[in-house]
């Protein structure tokens, strides 16, 4: 699933220009080839927030891991001229084969501010409407709580998907 739409200038506010910006859902290993690159060593923007990544909740070890814990993943992202800037991901719950937990939304600290989330979440729904199966959200952070879960339910409402919220508020 994919779509394209434009975003407000990327990343330096002199561009006046409107690019296009992609959204579309990878499986695990789509996305694992698309940040190993090399075959190596992963594309530094998805290491830990404190070795220099850009994505806050995303956690590589359960992406290279996923084969051993048997995990059921899929990452919808936002990218912008080729660049992943904003990411997500879905895993099935061990005991719902219907139901996948959203555990993270991520937007790249420099395009915060310009709808990338909002396009990212609607990527979610839209992919979990294509495959049939409910989304459970995992927790909010506080600007998550204020920003995302009106807008989760409204997806929901729009694309005919079972949405189950969870009222955690986390960190």
């Amino acid at each position: 699933m994919g779509n394209s739409a434009e975003i407000e200038g990327g990343p330096h506010p002199e561009n006046r220009e409107r690019p296009a910006v992609e959204t579309k859902t990878l499986s695990a290993d789509e996305f694992e080839k698309l940040i190993y690159k090399d075959g190596r060593s992963p594309d530094k923007r998805f290491v830990d927030p404190e070795r220099g990544g850009v994505f806050k909740y995303f956690d590589l070890s359960k992406l290279t891991e996923r084969k051993m814990t048997k995990r059921d993943l899929f990452y919808p992202v936002v990218k912008f001229q080729d660049t992943i800037v904003g990411l997500s991901e879905l895993e099935r719950r061990p005991d719902e084969t219907n139901v996948y937990w959203m555990t993270f939304l991520s937007i790249d600290p420099e395009y915060r501010g310009r709808g990338c989330a909002s396009r990212l979440e609607e990527e979610v729904f839209k992919f979990a409407k294509e495959k049939g199966f409910a989304i459970e959200s995992s927790g909010y952070s506080p600007e998550g709580w204020k920003k995302l879960k009106p807008l989760q339910n409204r997806l929901a409402e729009k694309y005919g998907v079972r949405f189950i919220d969870s009222e955690e508020i986390i960190g």
